[in-house]
């Protein structure tokens, strides 16, 4: 505020010191440089006006580092503020670099810890069937041949086993109420031993869920399951793909007609590895005939809900 009073003091001085020179030129009828009375006042008026500018400046650089810097240093500056603009940029390409290099590793990580985790929260051990028309004892001892299997298979991927009769002895509860009702269906009964947690290599073997479900004929053979139009013109690739959307099709029905599916992928258990080469068989057939045809997965044996699932592909003109 000081500052400011100065300049403003300074500034109207030097006006009136002006102005009454300039007055004082007219009066007089002064030269100055063999000018006319009239242009010497004009020239004592702009010269006025520059010393104006001119002390003002030197007052206020008295007054202020600030202002010294920013007249003397612009240049400096400008140049400074250059350097970090292009530190700047140079950071956030580095920045850049970074984060994809991240994303790398990220995936890394991920692949690895995907490596190491044998078995997957609601990803199914093993699956068997057990009659229920028959003793209590026997399906009892069916069952307890079933969970020294599953704790084979679980121990041969690299978990932590106690022993064979590990499973057996923690959930005894549960699978004597299973043979119960088992025993009680009088049918042939399908169970799954499916992973209640994620479990990596290592580690030893958690806690461990118990699907039972009827054994009953989805399919019967020869039963057609499904169809799809599909253009034999089209590229290899298109076709394939068609092909695949149809064996999705053919998944969500099997599985809604009543077959046991993986509950971590919702698909259904196995598809036979017959009924994997028909599919790529009939690309390369669909492909020759190069036209428009159905294409319809029919059932070649009687399907229960277990599995497998053995489909073949017959083809018809539209």
């Amino acid at each position: 505020m000081i500052q400011i009073l100065v300049l403003l003091f300074i500034s109207g001085v030097i006006a009136y010191l002006g102005d009454q020179l300039g007055t004082y030129v007219g009066k007089k009828r002064l030269t100055v440089l063999g000018l006319r009375p009239r242009f010497t006042a004009v020239l004592v008026t702009i010269t006025t006006g520059m010393l104006i500018t001119l002390l003002t400046l030197i007052t206020a650089m008295m007054l202020s580092e600030n202002v010294r810097i920013a007249l003397f240093s612009v240049q400096q500056l400008n140049q400074e503020r250059a350097a970090l603009a292009s530190d700047v940029a140079r950071l956030k390409s580095e920045r850049d670099v970074l984060q994809e290099e991240m994303k790398v590793v990220q995936e890394r990580v991920r692949i690895k810890e995907q490596e190491l985790v044998v078995f997957r929260k609601n990803e199914p051990f093993a699956a068997v069937v057990i009659k229920g028309n028959q003793p209590r004892e026997t399906v009892f001892s069916e069952i307890a041949s079933f969970m020294r299997v599953v704790a084979s298979k679980a121990r041969a991927r690299g978990l932590n086993v106690k022993n064979q009769d590990f499973l057996l002895e923690e959930n005894r509860d549960d699978l004597t109420k299973m043979a119960d009702l088992i025993v009680a269906s009088g049918t042939e009964m399908v169970i799954g031993a499916v992973a209640d947690e994620n479990t990596s290599i290592g580690e030893t073997l958690g806690k461990v869920r118990f699907l039972v479900r009827p054994n009953d004929l989805i399919f019967p053979a020869g039963q057609e399951i499904a169809s799809i139009g599909i253009d034999g013109s089209l590229e290899r690739g298109a076709i394939v793909k068609a092909l695949q959307e149809f064996m999705e099709e053919i998944n969500h029905e099997v599985v809604r007609s009543g077959m046991i599916e993986n509950p971590l992928t919702r698909r259904f258990g196995d598809l036979s590895s017959e009924s994997t080469l028909s599919f790529y068989d009939m690309v390369n057939q669909i492909k020759k005939l190069g036209r428009h045809l159905n294409l319809i997965a029919v059932v070649k044996e009687d399907t229960y809900a277990i599995g497998p699932l053995n489909v073949s592909f017959r083809i018809e003109e539209e």
